[in-house]
């Protein structure tokens, strides 16, 4: 049986904006219009309906910013990183200054587990958008899977200095201090992630570790009683009690075990 929890970052992701008519390119001779009353309808639809979509308008408008970005945000959101890092790649090299492409780039990068890859359109982003709080955090947790953890946690402070107590970058930050085994303040960071509006499943799943870290089994079972069912429970437990009698086992935790989501 496969355990639940999941020692890993919680990646900041920003709800898709419809761009303005006027952003869109001239179009090519012979190029056929823009629908913009189905441009707009999309973004109700589910995400599967929108990746479906975008991929058919990129198709037919290859040189679009708009349609590029949007393609490739539909494609992250959808769980499609991969294929979402090479969309955004292949429009940089039509739009190289553009900075929300280079932002999406860098996320799907992350996303698809090339943090080293991810570093350089991350941090650009970073420099140039003093208010961007979600990249900080990305950059963050990128640093923290390259075993830079001070580098990390810099950047997390700098995203609560922007977002104060944003609970995904509190629980970004209480996995760095589980990554390095502090085990006592990945606690305190994830207790005051979990108390926060907003705080999800994977806060909670966290701060169980940290406390059965610590030999605090009953107290994990109780947080984890929230999300999952009994059986994962059992096997959550198990595992982390050997991890507490073979402390070779925990690179097996830092290395993120999960199940399910995305």
């Amino acid at each position: 049986m496969r355990t639940a929890f999941a020692l890993v970052p919680v990646l900041m992701v920003a709800a898709c904006a419809t761009t303005a008519p006027d952003a869109a390119e001239a179009l090519r001779p012979g190029e056929p219009p823009y629908d913009r009353a189905a441009r707009a309808a999309v973004n109700r639809q589910d995400m599967l309906t929108q990746m479906t979509f975008w991929a058919q308008e990129y198709a037919v408008h290859p040189q679009d910013l708009e349609t590029a970005q949007k393609f490739v945000d539909s494609l992250r959101y959808g769980g499609r990183a991969d294929r979402a890092a090479t969309v955004a790649l292949e429009a940089l090299e039509k739009h190289p200054e553009d900075r929300k492409l280079m932002r999406s780039f860098g996320f799907a990068l992350l996303a698809s587990g090339k943090p080293q890859e991810s570093l350089r359109p991350l941090a650009m982003t970073a420099r140039d958008d003093a208010a961007d709080w979600s990249v900080r955090s990305a950059l963050g947790a990128a640093l923290d899977q390259l075993n830079r953890p001070v580098e990390a946690r810099q950047a997390y402070r700098e995203a609560l200095s922007i977002k104060t107590d944003d609970p995904g970058v509190l629980t970004n930050m209480g996995v760095s201090f589980l990554m390095t085994g502090d085990v006592e303040d990945a606690e305190k960071t994830l207790q005051q992630a979990a108390t926060l509006p907003g705080a999800t499943a994977e806060t909670r799943m966290n701060l169980a570790v940290a406390i059965a870290l610590q030999g605090r089994f009953e107290e994990a079972e109780r947080i984890q009683r929230v999300d999952i069912p009994p059986d994962m429970i059992a096997a959550n437990m198990a595992y982390l009690r050997a991890l507490q009698t073979d402390p070779r086992r925990w690179g097996e935790l830092r290395s993120g075990r999960r199940t399910g989501g995305r």
